[in-house]
């Protein structure tokens, strides 16, 4: 009898999500505020509402459910997923005290601090306008962070978005007042990376490294996006990536869930974690308590052990993690965006899509009109390929493209430097 899994979220990573659902011969309900229409197409029931505790809204699909999957991190948040547990439900994705390592950039460094987990950086929280002008009066070489989500935006930095002690005070004295709280942390450079698993408690897959392109613009120039692409290697590593500092990470991430399990109970789901190789180590820039995006979209599409075969695996410990298995292929994945992103995002341009994108295809934030699909202000469509070489895959996802096909911006250079 096939399994039925209630997923939440409406992104680019969910459609990949829904995929990899399906590919597990498992049935899908979709829940979300504004239901991604690639997941729609898969669902054999819909939940468009809002993320709140309301046994009415589920209440029609409630005794099929087999398993909840939540991949955007806010719903964590509001203890959607403590809540299915308290119905006996079972959950695939951490608790809402587990998800404040996403949650609270302020919680994160607090907590890397009080567990001495190798790999934190300098920082100060700032309450007031004074801790504000004591740190700019040490330094100007520093990150500006809001402490809640903020959807890949809110980040400033010394050099690219501020050079000036005045520039600085005024956007930390705008978190300061937005939040009542802001996060200064030391500025480090070095080369980025993102490591990804899946946990249950203390048993944790790692899933291939990827290398994402944040930039708008070809060059890895422009404002700072959510993502523009993200490519993998065949080997499942990355060519500038030692071996030391692979495990070194992976360490990181265990000793994460160690200490998460110690203070909030164990870590259920998708663990994220982004680091920096700098001249001092290896540093930690971020956790996500759910995949990347499109990170995701890299990674779901190697899976050789369907999805809720590893869910099974992890939860039973009487079974191996490492006979879960990945695919040996690279990939490459690329957002096609609306016009003018980020800044100025062209919204209502409808488009199709080109029978040359196969099943490459995963849509993101886009409203479907009719037969056609009509952009947001935000990312729209995501493309993924793969072969045996990365330049093969980076080759074939723009080979999708036909000419002519210009209703969608996106970068011509993901991967290249790398081919």
């Amino acid at each position: 009898m096939k399994k039925t899994v209630l997923l939440l979220g409406s992104g680019g990573k969910e459609h990949a999500w829904a995929l990899a659902i399906k590919e597990s011969d498992a049935e899908i309900i979709s829940w979300a505020p504004k239901i991604n229409p690639g997941v729609a197409e898969l669902s054999i029931g819909i939940i468009e509402a809002g993320y709140e505790k309301n046994r009415d809204l589920i209440e029609p699909w409630i005794e099929c459910i087999d398993l909840v999957i939540i991949g955007q991190c806010q719903p964590m948040l509001d203890g959607i997923g403590d809540w299915f547990e308290e119905l006996g439900k079972k959950v695939f994705s951490p608790s809402a005290k587990n998800a404040m390592i996403e949650g609270s950039k302020v919680y994160l460094r607090e907590f890397l601090h009080r567990n001495n987990i190798d790999g934190n950086i300098n920082f100060t929280v700032c309450t007031s306008k004074q801790n504000i002008q004591n740190a700019f009066d040490k330094t100007l070489e520093l990150a500006i962070k809001p402490d809640g989500l903020t959807g890949g935006d809110g980040v400033r930095v010394f050099g690219d978005h501020f050079k000036s002690k005045d520039e600085a005070t005024v956007y930390a004295t705008k978190l300061l007042q937005q939040d009542g709280i802001v996060l200064l942390e030391q500025l480090i450079t070095g080369i980025e990376f993102s490591l990804q698993g899946f946990a249950a408690g203390n048993r944790v897959v790692f899933l291939p490294l990827v290398k994402d392109y944040k930039r708008a613009y070809d060059g890895n120039k422009g404002p700072n996006t959510g993502s523009m692409g993200a490519c993998s290697f065949a080997n499942h590593g990355l060519p500038y990536l030692s071996y030391d500092d692979y495990e070194n990470a992976k360490k990181i991430i265990c000793e994460v869930l160690e200490a998460l399990e110690r203070e909030n109970g164990p870590y259920n789901g998708a663990i994220y974690g982004q680091f920096m190789v700098t001249a001092d180590g290896l540093k930690i820039i971020e956790f996500n308590a759910r995949l990347g995006d499109p990170e995701a979209i890299n990674t779901l599409g190697l899976l050789k052990t369907p999805l809720l075969d590893i869910i099974d695996i992890l939860s039973d410990v009487s079974q191996k993690v490492d006979q879960i298995q990945f695919e040996h292929k690279a990939t490459c994945v690329l957002y096609l965006v609306p016009k003018g992103f980020p800044e100025h995002a062209k919204e209502g341009v409808l488009f199709d899509i080109p029978d040359t994108f196969k099943d490459n295809w995963r849509l993101a934030y886009v409203n479907r009109v009719g037969e056609k699909f009509e952009t947001t202000k935000k990312r729209s469509l995501i493309l993924i390929e793969y072969g045996k070489t990365l330049a093969e895959a980076r080759q074939n996802v723009y080979k999708l493209i036909p000419v002519g096909f210009d209703d969608l911006s996106y970068r011509t250079d993901i991967a290249v430097e790398f081919t």
